[in-house]
C-alpha cells in the first residue's frame, strides 16, 4: 500500500510560476524572497502601474537574480482595447432588472446615461450582450442611436466609474491599441522576454505584433475572446505561447464551457510543443487570506495534470496581503503533484 505521506526527495520543478508584480511585490526585500521561493517569470500588467516603475523593478530583478544565480524572465502584458465606465456622477448607482440603461459614448450624454470611456471603435448592434464589472451586471441592447446604446438590463445592480465592459457578441476594431503601441517601444527598450497581446481575435493581430517586435522578445497570445476560441488553431500556429486567461473569458463564454476549454486549450499546445500559461484566479482567497481553499488547491494541481508550463498569480502577488505565502503553497503544490506524477502513483491511488 502507497503511503502518501512519506517524504519524497523533490525534483527540479517543471512548472513555471509567473508572479504578477504590483504594490504588494514591488520592494526590493520581497522581490528577493519571491526570486528565492521560486519566482520564475515575472509579470508587468500595463494595465496598472507607470513606466518609471516597470524600469526600476525589471532592473532590481535582474540585478536580485543575477546574485542568486537564477534566471527569471519579465513578461509584458499589454493593456489591448479597454472600454471602462467614466466617471459616475452617483457611485453605485443601480440598474434595474427589466428596465432601460443607457450607455453614451459622446458629447450626447443626458443626465442618467453612464459614461463611457474607450480607445477603440465598439462596433454593437440590437440583440448583443454587454457584461460590466466582470459580469455582475448584464445588459441586451435593443438599438444604437447618435453615439448613445440603448439597452435592457437582464441582470441588474450597482454602476461604478472605472469597471470594465465585455461585449461578447461583437469583434472589436483591433486588439493593438496607441498605448500598447507607446508601451511596446518601452517594454523592447527594457528588454523584456515575452510581450502578451489582450484580447486576441485572430491569426492576424499576432503576427502584425510579431513584426512590430522584429524577434526582439517573445509573443503571447492571451485566450479571452470568443473569436479566439473559433480561430484558435490558426493563432496558435503563429504564437510562442498561448496564455488561458480566465477572467475575461469566464465573462465572454458561459462559464460552465471554461473548465473542458482550459483542457483542450492545454491538449493542443502540448501537442503543437508550444507552452500553455493558466492564468486568473488561481488563488484568490490568499488576496486576504493566509491560506487557499482546498478549490483553489485542486485546481493548480489540476492544471499542472493537464500538461499547463506555467500557473500564473495575478491580484495574489500584485496586491495581495500573502504574496510571498501564495508562491510558496503554488510551488508545494505543483511539486507535489509533479513528484506524483513522475513515480505515476497517481494513477494507483485513482
Amino acid at each position: 500500500m502507497i503511503n502518501i505521506f512519506e517524504n519524497k526527495k523533490i525534483r527540479p520543478r517543471k512548472t513555471k510560476i509567473i508572479c504578477t508584480i504590483g504594490p504588494a511585490t514591488k520592494t526590493e526585500k520581497i522581490l528577493k524572497k519571491m526570486i528565492d521561493e521560486g519566482m520564475n517569470i515575472a509579470r508587468f500588467n500595463f494595465s496598472h502601474g507607470s513606466q518609471q516603475e516597470f524600469e526600476a523593478w525589471a532592473k532590481i530583478i535582474r540585478i536580485l537574480a543575477k546574485k542568486a544565480k537564477k534566471k527569471v524572465e519579465i513578461i509584458q502584458d499589454l493593456q489591448g482595447p479597454r472600454v471602462r465606465v467614466g466617471k459616475m456622477n452617483h457611485e453605485g448607482r443601480h440598474v434595474e432588472i427589466h428596465h432601460e440603461a443607457i450607455l453614451s459614448f459622446g458629447k450626447n450624454m443626458r443626465r442618467n446615461d453612464i459614461p463611457i470611456l474607450s480607445d477603440i471603435e465598439v462596433l454593437v448592434k440590437g440583440g448583443n450582450t454587454i457584461m460590466i464589472d466582470s459580469g455582475l451586471i448584464e445588459l441586451k441592447v435593443k438599438k444604437v442611436a447618435n453615439e448613445r446604446i440603448f439597452c435592457k438590463v437582464i441582470v441588474g445592480g450597482p454602476v461604478f466609474s472605472g469597471k470594465g465592459l465585455n461585449f461578447p457578441d461583437t469583434q472589436t476594431a483591433d486588439s493593438f491599441t496607441k498605448k500598447d503601441e507607446d508601451d511596446l517601444a518601452f517594454g523592447l527598450k527594457i528588454g523584456v522576454d515575452f510581450v502578451a497581446l489582450s484580447f486576441v481575435e485572430e491569426a492576424k493581430d499576432i503576427t502584425n505584433l510579431t513584426e512590430k517586435i522584429a524577434g526582439k522578445a517573445k509573443v503571447i497570445s492571451k485566450i479571452e475572446r470568443p473569436q479566439a476560441i473559433y480561430n484558435f488553431q490558426g493563432i496558435l500556429d503563429v504564437s510562442d505561447a498561448v496564455m488561458i486567461a480566465r477572467g475575461d473569458l469566464g465573462i465572454e463564454i458561459p462559464i460552465e464551457k471554461l473548465p473542458m476549454l482550459q483542457k483542450r486549450i492545454l491538449r493542443r499546445c502540448k501537442q503543437s510543443h508550444k507552452p500553455g500559461i493558466v492564468a486568473t484566479d488561481m488563488m484568490a482567497s490568499m488576496v486576504t487570506s493566509p491560506r487557499p481553499t482546498r478549490a483553489e488547491v485542486l485546481d493548480v494541481s489540476n492544471a499542472v495534470l493537464d500538461g499547463a508550463s506555467a500557473v500564473m498569480l495575478s491580484n495574489e502577488s500584485a496586491v495581495g496581503k500573502y504574496p510571498v505565502e501564495t508562491l510558496i503553497m503554488m510551488r508545494k503544490i505543483i511539486e507535489e503533484t509533479e513528484t506524483f506524477l513522475e513515480h505515476q502513483e497517481l494513477k494507483s491511488l485513482l
